[in-house]
């Protein structure tokens, strides 16, 4: 099999991962990169660059002619115009998240890569984390019956390189994105509050409340740039336990309802009046990014769907843009595909 043909538009620090990723994986070899910083090009590619062409101009990159895929790791305002001329071309996208700024965008982007026949992939990669997937197919097989709420913890301190956009649309994406793939239900209602206290230009801090349906799940929500130190969870409640995941670590754990009493009074009043056994999976540890990266490049040799399919990205960007929406009105908003902006609930 030929190596697939491999351009990248954009080397910060997401792009420099997606640079040394693809570095490292069978079937494709960087060829192009679209930069226009040249002492950034030459610091990440190193003694490769004799091998990778640099365009000043991602549309360059596109004009080629011989790319057969890109990951597109640009600001997140430009993702809808790289990847709707790139797909056009007879490009496959893989463009990180969020998918867009705009629910237009990200909707024009799913009809372009329709149109081309092409694959458009949205970079949600905690989707590949190995303890993610375990939890989805516990999930799946009723290991906590009923899904009474699922708490999503996104923290960390503050980063200086993330300009564009606050955390709804930064950390917030990752989260409501996972909160429907794991649970196969649809976000219908978001309220939410956030602030800005650190961040030059945007909102730092979002907590929001969210509700699946009239009688599916609550969902809560946590992310902040403001805490020292990194933390990344998730934890489902239901009628059987409760799954407690790391994404950082990739560990997983089971805690099934209380069974065994406890029998001493004053321990109760502090653990409660019955315990369940603890289970800690043993999960095999991967790269998220490398198993994202590999997904692509399979669907594209295999003709398969797109690991994250576009719509997937739309839906977790009008889920961001009601949760910040609602912060920003303070009432409970509705996400939608059909109109630009949220709706009030």
């Amino acid at each position: 099999m030929t190596d697939l043909r491999i351009g990248i538009v954009g080397l910060g620090r997401m792009g420099e991962y997606h640079f040394n990723v693809w570095s490292r994986l069978d079937g494709a070899r960087v060829i192009a990169i679209a930069e226009p910083d040249l002492e950034r090009f030459q610091t990440v590619t190193g003694p490769a660059q004799r091998e990778i062409d640099r365009h000043a101009d991602w549309h360059d990159l596109i004009a080629r002619g011989d790319i057969d895929a890109i990951s597109i790791v640009a600001p997140s305002s430009l993702h809808g115009e790289i990847a709707t001329a790139a797909l056009a071309a007879g490009i496959h996208c893989l463009v990180e998240k969020p998918i867009a700024t705009t629910v237009p965008d990200a909707v024009a982007m799913t009809a372009a890569a329709e149109r081309a026949g092409k694959i458009l992939t949205v970079g949600h990669v905690e989707r590949f984390n190995p303890a993610a997937r375990k939890l989805r197919q516990l999930l799946a097989d009723g290991a906590l019956g009923r899904v009474y709420r699922v708490h999503a913890t996104r923290v960390g301190p503050l980063p200086t390189r993330i300009m564009d956009a606050g955390v709804a649309l930064d950390l917030a994406t990752h989260d409501l994105d996972l909160m429907e793939w794991l649970t196969g239900e649809s976000i219908t209602e978001i309220t939410a509050a956030s602030s800005q206290f650190a961040h030059s230009h945007h909102e730092d801090i979002v907590q929001g409340m969210i509700r699946f349906g009239d009688h599916g799940p609550h969902g809560l929500l946590d992310v902040n740039w403001l805490t020292p130190e990194k933390r990344r969870e998730l934890v489902v409640i239901g009628e059987e336990g409760l799954l407690r995941a790391s994404w950082v670590t990739q560990d997983l754990f089971l805690v099934r309802s209380g069974g065994i009493a406890v029998g001493w009074d004053q321990l109760a009043q502090l653990r409660g009046d019955a315990e369940g056994e603890m289970i800690r999976f043993a999960i095999n540890k991967e790269e998220p990014l490398r198993a994202e990266l590999a997904a692509f490049r399979d669907a594209i040799v295999e003709g398969g769907p797109a690991p994250v399919p576009a719509l997937a990205g739309a839906r977790a960007l009008a889920n961001a843009l009601a949760l910040r929406e609602s912060a920003a009105q303070r009432r409970p908003m509705r996400p939608s595909l059909e109109t630009p902006d949220p709706v009030p609930a």
